[in-house]
């Protein structure tokens, strides 16, 4: 765990994206700078933190996304002080706000994978309860384990990564696109998709 990369993005309402781009300055230190797409913190370690408009935000010009650089473990008090940087500027979370995190999966095999994707999904109630996740997040952003992808994994019993890709699309996905639809489900399959986190 503790060596372990990984991205998270944050869905905020209430403070515009210049406002949140510059409490998550104060945060980290370094400078801010915006265009059409959005606004950047270049932190004082010369990674970028970004501020992004996310079109199924309820706050308008008054809501963003947080898209971190790529974290280990050792920036999580960074994290948090951007997090409370955020809130002290206004931003909250309401209905249509959530949360991606994004584990970097090179030190995973298709066995490590498989494994997480069972785990979830014993505990996934569970993880719902304790997230307060709704049922509109989970019809749409959030879905639950497609029962299908699991009898695929235990009848293929994946040896490779390119068996877990297969079992996960139903077919053997040599491209998979990032706005793939599949991107909504708790499966931890993006561990796989790629050897880094997402982080822009």
């Amino acid at each position: 765990m503790k060596t372990l990369r990984f991205g998270i993005e944050i869905e905020t309402v209430g403070a515009s994206r210049q406002k949140l781009a510059h409490a998550i300055q104060g945060a980290v230190g370094g400078h801010v700078s915006g265009d059409y797409r959005g606004w950047q913190v270049m932190d004082s370690q010369g990674r970028a933190w970004k501020v992004v408009p996310d079109g199924s935000l309820s706050g308008g010009e008054y809501s963003g996304e947080i898209v971190s650089p790529i974290l280990t473990y050792q920036d999580l008090e960074a994290l948090q002080q951007v997090v409370r940087a955020a809130r002290e500027a206004g931003a909250r979370a309401d209905a249509s706000t959530g949360g991606l995190i994004h584990v970097d999966g090179s030190r995973f095999d298709a066995k490590g994978v498989t494994n997480l994707v069972k785990m979830v999904h014993k505990q996934e109630r569970l993880l719902e309860t304790a997230l307060g996740v709704s049922a509109a997040r989970l019809n749409r952003f959030c879905k639950p384990i497609d029962g299908a992808f699991l009898q695929r994994l235990e009848a293929r019993r994946p040896r490779t990564l390119q068996d877990v890709n297969e079992a996960w699309y139903g077919r053997r996905n040599l491209a998979p696109q990032r706005y793939d639809s599949s991107r909504y489900y708790v499966e931890p399959v993006i561990m796989w998709r790629g050897t880094q986190p997402a982080s822009t």
